[in-house]
This record gives C-alpha cells, sequence and structure tokens, in this order.
C-alpha cells in the first residue's frame, strides 16, 4: 500500500510539473504575444501620426499652391489690360509722330516757298530810283511785305526748330550701356514680356535688350512702354532660336551699338 501511494505521489508530482512546464512554456508564449502586439500597436500608432503631418502638409502645399495659382492669375490679368493700354499708348504715340513729321514736312516746304517770294521781291525793289521816278507807296509796301513775309519765316524757323528739338530728344535719348535686369512675366499669346527696368532705371522707348540665359544668347527684346519700375517688351521675331521659350528669370542687358 506505501508503494502505491509512493508511486501515486511521485505520479502527482511529476503530473504537476509537467503541467507547471506546459504553463510556463504558455505564459511566456503569451508575454511574447503581448510584446509583439505592443510593439505593432506602437508602430500603428506611429505610422497614423506620420500619415496625419502628411496629410497636414498635403493639405499646406495645396492652399499654398491655390494661393499662387490665385496670384498668377490676378497678375496675368493685370499683364494683360497693361499690354491693352500699352498697345493703345503706342498707337496714339505712332500717329503723334506720324502727324509732327507731316507738320515739320509742311513747315518745311512753307519755309522754302516765303524764301523763293521774299527773294523775287527782294530782287524786284529797286536799290535806288537811278532811272524814272518810282511810286514810294508800292516801294514801301513791297518793304512792309517783305519785311512781314521775313517775320513769318523767322517764326516758322523757330516753330520747326521747337519741333525738330522735341522729336530728336524724343529719338536721341541714350540708355546707359550695360544696363542690366531681368524679366518678371511672359505672355506667350501676346509674345511680350515684363521687364523689372523702367523709367527711374534710365529706360527710353524702342530700344533693344539682349536676352540672356547663363552666358547663352536666348532671344532679343524691343521695349514698347516704360513706367517708372517696370517695361513692357515685344520680343523680336525670329530672334529666339526654335525649340527655346523665354522664362521669367532671364536676363536682358542693354548693349549700345557703335554708331
Amino acid at each position: 500500500m506505501g508503494k502505491v501511494l509512493l508511486y501515486a505521489s511521485i505520479a502527482v508530482t511529476l503530473a504537476a510539473t509537467a503541467i507547471g512546464f506546459v504553463n510556463k512554456n504558455k505564459l511566456s508564449s503569451a508575454r511574447d504575444s503581448l510584446v509583439s502586439t505592443q510593439q505593432e500597436t506602437k508602430d500603428k500608432v506611429a505610422a497614423a501620426e506620420q500619415a496625419q503631418k502628411n496629410l497636414k502638409e498635403a493639405k499646406d502645399t495645396l492652399t499654398k499652391l491655390t494661393a499662387e495659382k490665385d496670384q498668377a492669375t490676378a497678375q496675368l490679368e493685370s499683364v494683360k489690360a497693361d499690354a491693352e493700354k500699352n498697345k493703345t499708348q503706342v498707337a496714339d504715340l505712332t500717329a503723334q509722330v506720324g502727324t509732327k513729321d507731316s507738320e515739320i514736312t509742311k513747315l518745311t516746304a512753307d519755309i522754302q516757298a516765303k524764301e523763293a517770294q521774299i527773294k523775287t521781291l527782294s530782287e524786284t525793289t529797286p536799290a535806288a530810283p537811278a532811272g524814272p521816278a518810282v511810286d514810294p507807296v508800292v516801294i514801301a509796301e513791297k518793304e512792309a511785305l517783305i519785311t512781314k513775309l521775313q517775320g513769318d519765316l523767322d517764326a516758322s524757323r523757330t516753330q520747326l526748330a521747337d519741333l525738330r528739338k522735341k522729336d530728336n530728344d524724343r529719338t536721341a535719348l541714350k540708355m546707359r550701356n550695360g544696363l542690366e535686369g531681368r524679366i518678371l512675366a511672359v505672355n506667350q499669346a501676346w509674345n511680350f514680356v515684363v521687364l523689372n527696368l523702367g523709367d527711374r532705371n534710365g529706360v527710353v522707348g524702342n530700344a533693344e535688350m539682349l536676352i540672356k540665359r547663363g552666358n547663352q544668347l536666348v532671344g532679343k527684346v524691343r521695349v514698347t512702354s516704360v513706367e517708372p519700375s517696370t517695361s513692357i517688351a515685344d520680343i523680336v521675331a525670329k530672334s529666339v532660336p526654335s525649340g527655346v521659350n523665354i522664362q521669367p528669370g532671364d536676363n536682358v542687358i542693354y548693349q549700345a551699338t557703335a554708331e
């Protein structure tokens, strides 16, 4: 009977030991599983936080791009309006130049006619009554007419000189050689650019400037309208190589040609 109890006790001990070993392994496995689950949860939380951060950055970028687009659209509308205004100004100035040229031509012809008339009157006016008596009234009338014509001639010459001076002042203005700036905006549809140079920098209308990108020449522009701090310039036809587009940020430089 004692041996039976001993064997039973040993069996119970062995069973308890086996059960404890199994439970220990299960506990270790459960702990490992818990640690793994916690790490996965931590990784998922970090991934969610990163995704949230990326989403916020994307929204901020979208907001910034939308604002830049709105600003660019507003600038384009403003440039279009300025282009219409500048084209009207160019047309008006061209008409004024044509009118002045016509006035100069007319005055020049008038001066030549008056000079010829004065010469004719001078030649037909006797210097002294050497022959038959000459009516003093006729002589006085001719002298008065010559004096009047001479006065008209002097006035016409003065007016012509003023017109020529204004024309020379307009065409003889010289930009500073080597003046540099850059292109602020480009309108491909209307074939013009906006420069960051204006009247304050000495820019004058109809001046041609070279367009450079680094050390490469990529075209030419001709100034059509000058504002205090900016200018509008047309891209000179066929000056831009095939496949090249003028871009904002390109440099412009004025190089005077030798006279």
